[in-house]
């Protein structure tokens, strides 16, 4: 009597093991959500050494553009910086964390965009006689674009070099019918 004791109880869990997934999505009442491929993360190189008094804009794609700004005006204290400019059509924030050699920055802000007459903010990072290395998070409502940037002033160039990551935020659920 015990043997098919033991039998029928191992039977019966069994069962309610294969059972499970079927109760369970029975028990939520709507059919599980099918989530659509995310498409796959971008990497960009930045490379670039400019002379002096030159501007060179790097578009890295999903609204995010990098100027550099290399001694504009060709005079040794003329502004050298990175420029940081959402060129999308929505809000986006950026985040970082980077070094000019003596000062580490830590912060993040709102970038607006430009739009018809309203003119979009900016962030700028100067370098004059100094280097930056560090992170920049550009997030918007198409993903986010990860910029690992060095740059260097080197007094008749600057040196600029980094990779941008772009990794897309994933599409909204489809709901099976």
């Amino acid at each position: 009597m015990k043997k098919n004791l033991k039998v029928i109880l191992t039977a019966t869990g069994v069962a309610a093991l294969l059972a499970f997934p079927a109760i369970a999505k029975a028990q939520l009442g709507f059919p599980n959500p099918v989530f659509p491929p995310t498409p796959a993360p971008t990497i960009t190189a930045i490379t670039s050494i400019p002379g002096v008094n030159t501007q060179v804009p790097m578009v890295l794609g999903h609204g995010l553009m990098l100027t550099t700004v290399c001694h504009d005006g060709g005079q040794p204290n003329s502004p050298v910086l990175m420029v940081f400019h959402n060129s999308g059509i929505d809000i986006a924030t950026l985040n970082f964390l980077f070094s000019d050699g003596t000062t580490v920055t830590a912060s993040g802000l709102v970038l607006t965009p430009t739009i018809g007459t309203h003119v979009g903010n900016d962030f700028p990072a100067p370098f004059n006689n100094k280097r930056i290395e560090g992170q920049f998070i550009f997030a918007n409502s198409a993903g986010n674009t990860t910029v690992n940037l060095h740059t260097f002033d080197g007094g008749t160039f600057c040196e600029i070099r980094g990779t941008a990551l772009f990794a897309p935020n994933p599409p909204p659920p489809l709901v099976n019918k």
